[in-house]
């Protein structure tokens, strides 16, 4: 009889831990898009691109943690990496604007530092606050000459309990989606990529 109540005992167990103390959160997977958001253009900008995207953060294997009662053992570990996603990213937003082929012109560099990309939940046994801010910065090296500029993100939500890995997924790619589609079709952006001449 004793070995019946031995699995609803320990559920029960974690059911009271979590309202007195928090279970420990697990780790989530992440995979992040590499489409671009921008539209299509129309135009060829009869220039190719070298582009590199450098992430500056000191534990760039990870995206963010959970929160939780021990949030540093429920990271957010993007699939792939965020500097490889980024990297995608670029050269498939690029390639909609336009660039891309042979080219008798010298080649626009495109260079983005990831400088803060942090997802974060409130410690403790309840996990109800959420928020994600993102710092990039972009430079471009042309005909125009150089152009740098940073672009932030930050964003909060209130959650019901720990976002399940789905909910985070679509937060951190719209999240990501959104300060890209503001950062490549600001004028000065367009006019340092020479698109528009």
């Amino acid at each position: 009889m004793l070995n019946k109540f031995k699995i609803p005992a320990l559920t029960l167990a974690c059911s009271a831990l979590l309202v007195s103390s928090g279970c420990a959160l697990s780790p989530q997977i992440i995979t992040l898009e590499t489409a671009s958001p921008l539209s299509q253009s129309q135009q060829i900008s009869g220039r190719s691109a070298l582009v590199r995207v450098r992430d500056l953060r000191t534990e760039n294997d990870k995206l963010g943690y959970r929160g939780g009662s021990q949030a540093d053992k429920a990271p957010l570990l993007a699939k792939p990496s965020l500097q490889q996603a980024l990297t995608v990213k670029m050269q498939n937003s690029l390639q909609q604007l336009g660039f891309g082929g042979a080219s008798p012109f010298d080649p626009i560099k495109v260079d983005l530092a990831i400088d803060q990309f942090e997802y974060q939940c409130n410690s403790g046994a309840w996990v109800n606050q959420c928020q994600l801010e993102v710092a990039l910065s972009l430079t471009i090296d042309g005909e125009e000459g150089k152009f740098s500029q940073p672009f932030k993100l930050k964003q909060e939500r209130s959650v019901a309990t720990a976002p399940r890995v789905g909910y985070n997924e679509e937060w951190i790619n719209a999240a990501i989606d959104k300060v890209w589609s503001h950062m490549m079709t600001r004028p000065q952006v367009e006019q340092a990529l020479g698109l528009g001449q």
